[in-house]
């Protein structure tokens, strides 16, 4: 499935046997770390590839706008197109923009707000990367820094749920994915629950 010793002609829902809660846990890995984040088009309604099609190709599919003929991509015959639409279970009867736009639940909505909540937390984007000790093998915990600002971000990597504690300099947390504030029991001591494949953004407050 390698390309040119540096690719690969997948793309990552077929990888992950389209498990949406791996999916999400991957998107939100991509968008915490340090770097710039990005997707190849279609990553955000979670379209496969066609391994039928050689090359770098196979992940070169027309766009899915719609569950209709070619997809919503073009009018022509579908012999005219540069490449065939994805078939199958990722194929536009089962994946495309149009089944998901108006779905606060689907994958593009996910992506849409994860995108929006990154743009917003400037920490990411500019801060200092710092390792925080989890305590499970399973769960990685870093903070991002920068200012005065501080964001801890929490991802499972296991299908268990664990609880992790970390030591933050803070009395109370604000989770930016849903908006939600807790107080902690303890000052500087926080103890977060993660679902299996979970994830958490948080913001340290005083």
């Amino acid at each position: 499935m390698q390309l040119y010793g540096r690719g690969l002609r997948r793309r990552l829902p077929p990888m992950l046997d389209g498990d949406p809660r791996r999916i999400r846990l991957a998107y939100s890995l991509l968008f915490a770390l340090p770097g710039t984040p990005t997707l190849f088009y279609g990553e955000e309604i979670g379209m496969g590839e066609n391994l039928a099609v050689e090359g770098r190709s196979a992940v070169r599919t027309p766009m899915q706008w719609n569950p209709g003929p070619n997809g919503g991509f073009s009018t022509a015959p579908a012999r005219r197109l540069a490449a065939p639409v994805t078939p199958g279970g990722y194929g536009p009867e089962f994946v495309s923009v149009e089944s998901q736009q108006h779905d606060p639940d689907s994958l593009l909505s996910f992506v849409q707000s994860l995108i929006g909540c990154y743009r917003r937390t400037f920490e990411i984007g500019f801060g200092a990367f710092e390792l925080l000790p989890s305590g499970h093998d399973s769960v990685l915990a870093h903070a991002m820094r920068w200012d005065e600002g501080c964001v801890v971000l929490v991802h499972n990597f296991a299908a268990e749920p664990v609880s992790v504690e970390l030591a933050v300099d803070g009395g109370s947390l604000l989770d930016l994915l849903s908006g939600t504030r807790e107080t902690l029991a303890e000052p500087g001591t926080a103890v977060i629950p993660l679902e299996g494949y979970g994830f958490r953004w948080l913001r340290v407050l005083p």
